[in-house]
């Protein structure tokens, strides 16, 4: 009799059956969305570079220490905006994924800024007019072809 005991104990009724049903479901339709949200890929789409490299001047000398941002003109979903730091003399290489990489493919409106502070406690300043910030107003623009890509020289006012 005791046997029948525990039997009954861990017997469910349909109500507690389905719940368990709706449960494993609800766990399984869990699983299944993380690992779609995860996904089975094996990391980022990277596109094609190719080296770039080009020159800052302003006043007949080189700007240093400006980011140079090269923004797509068509954006396509995970383009990259490849990017460099000026040297002291002004030059510069582009980086989109590993140093001095380049840049894929394409045609790019280019922003520079150069954020300068003289005392270490001050607020970094942009030197550059905030015109050269915005992609769309700086007015400077580069071509990325499959070769290894020398710009003109971009002189600054």
């Amino acid at each position: 009799m005791n046997c029948l005991l525990v039997v009954e104990r861990f017997r469910r009724s349909p109500m507690q059956a389905s719940q368990r049903c709706k449960r494993r479901n609800l766990l399984a339709l869990l699983i299944c969305s993380v690992v779609s949200a995860v996904g089975c890929s094996d990391g980022e789409t990277r596109f094609s570079t190719h080296k770039v490299s080009g020159t800052i001047l302003r006043k007949g000398a080189g700007v240093a220490n400006a980011t140079v941002i090269f923004h797509p003109c068509v954006m396509e979903r995970g383009f990259p905006k490849p990017r460099a730091i000026t040297r002291a003399d002004g030059s510069f290489e582009i980086t989109t994924y590993e140093a001095s990489d380049g840049a894929p493919v394409g045609e790019y409106q280019i922003s520079i800024e150069q954020w300068v502070r003289t005392k270490p406690e001050e607020i970094p300043v942009n030197r550059l007019p905030l015109s050269l910030g915005q992609s769309s107003s700086s007015g400077l623009k580069a071509i990325v072809a499959a070769s290894e890509n020398r710009l003109a020289p971009f002189v600054l006012k």
